[in-house]
């Protein structure tokens, strides 16, 4: 969904082309001396701390860090406009369809009510349609010529990233029919929630400011005016920002965006995948599922110390380390009265093992096979050394079947 830079560039460009949130506040009264109205980028790189810095304004926000075993979170809090601003990831366990779950939940801490615009996703986005990363860097611009948003169905709600046909020099003409999704929707545990719309057309949030720096276009007006007026996402790299036309929150109040990105083989598939998703507590509880399931995998090296941190390295080694080679699963005939070594209708899986996929080791190719039990690609699936350690290069299998390219 994000063309692969290693880490020299990925330092650069994320804080353009990677997750971006929005907001335009209007405070509805005069109980504070917090700004009336306000535009910030929560989590923008112009607006970070510098530390080493003596004449740094200690007046921007606090940022910190929440790394867990199968989720990260970060959070902003803004005392100067009394909003914190918290964005969790996790990935979908235990499903057949690819998912990247972010929660933006957003935080009041102002003492009177405010009104929020929002716009919250990737600056953005690319299509499904096959193995793009070399095409992306050696001719980006022409092969946008073949990129497109579809919609499943008459909303904006329901966007479908995918290219129009196979970009090959070839006499044959393959269509492309998979693609990435984009669902957006404010969680809500009690009922089904309804979905946002999306914005796709990233003119329409920065206008001419082709860096991405600033949303220029939002800047001129509103975020329902965008939602009213005609989007284009054909022949050019599109965004997909969760769109929130005005939520008003009372002191301490909060909403959270649940945004879920992935693949589908097919449009078709879209519906079925919102349907499920926004259903009522769905997100909480795979959420909840996530962890259960770090905890399963961790299970035989579970420690209990007087340190609560030693207690969390040793399962986190573990699980470290498991990633590399693998939880070994028996398949097959496993009823045998014969060894496993023994019994050749006995075969041992070493799931969740993974190519390690770090961003500065780049001369790894990084492939995952939209299958469950996915494998390496067959002329990677050997042994591989690395000259700072030997390692694997196994697969990749998180938390869940994925159906990733």
């Amino acid at each position: 969904m994000l063309e692969f830079n290693a880490a020299n560039k990925a330092y650069q460009v994320t804080p353009f082309v990677g997750f971006r949130t929005f907001v335009r506040g209007t405070r509805q009264g005069a109980a504070s001396s917090l700004s009336g109205s306000f535009q910030v980028e929560p989590f923008s790189a112009g607006n970070a701390r510098n530390l080493l810095d003596p004449q740094d304004d200690p007046n921007k926000p606090k940022r910190i860090l929440y790394v867990g075993t199968n989720e990260v979170e970060i959070q902003e809090i803004d005392g100067v406009h009394g909003l914190t601003t918290n964005v969790k990831y996790f990935i979908l366990p235990q499903e057949d369809f690819a998912a990247l779950v972010r929660q933006s939940t957003f935080t009041n801490t102002g003492s009177d009510s405010v009104e929020l615009e929002i716009l919250d996703g990737l600056a953005k986005m690319e299509p499904s349609g096959g193995r793009l990363d070399g095409m992306l860097k050696n001719m980006g611009r022409t092969l946008e010529g073949w990129f497109g948003v579809h919609h499943a169905d008459d909303s904006l709600s329901l966007p479908f990233y995918k290219m129009s046909t196979e970009p090959s020099d070839s006499a044959k003409v393959t269509i492309e029919e998979h693609g990435h999704y984009c669902i957006a929707f404010i969680e809500n545990n009690d009922e089904d929630a309804e979905l946002l719309p999306i914005v796709f057309d990233p003119d329409k949030v920065f206008g001419k400011a082709t860096s991405l720096q600033h949303p220029n276009g939002l800047y001129a007006s509103s975020v329902g005016e965008i939602l009213d007026n005609p989007q284009h996402g054909d022949a050019k790299t599109s965004s997909s920002f969760a769109a929130v036309r005005k939520i008003t929150l009372k002191p301490g109040e909060n909403i959270t965006i649940a945004s879920v990105y992935g693949r589908a083989d097919h449009i078709d598939e879209v519906p079925i995948i919102a349907s499920k998703v926004s259903a009522a507590g769905y997100i909480h509880s795979k959420s909840k599922e996530a962890r259960t399931l770090m905890d399963k995998l961790t299970a035989s090296v579970e420690t209990n110390t007087v340190n609560p941190l030693f207690d969390g390295t040793v399962k986190q080694m573990f699980l470290d380390n498991s990633l590399r080679g693998g939880m070994p699963t028996v398949m097959g005939n496993v009823d045998s009265d014969l060894t496993y070594d023994e019994d050749p209708s006995v075969k041992i899986f070493h799931s969740f093992s993974r190519i390690h996929g770090d961003l500065e080791r780049d001369y790894n190719a990084f492939v995952i096979d939209p299958s469950f039990f996915s494998q390496v690609s067959s002329s990677f699936s050997r042994l591989f050394h690395s000259s700072s350690a030997g390692r694997f290069l196994t697969v990749f299998f998180l938390a869940g079947p994925w159906k990733l390219p």
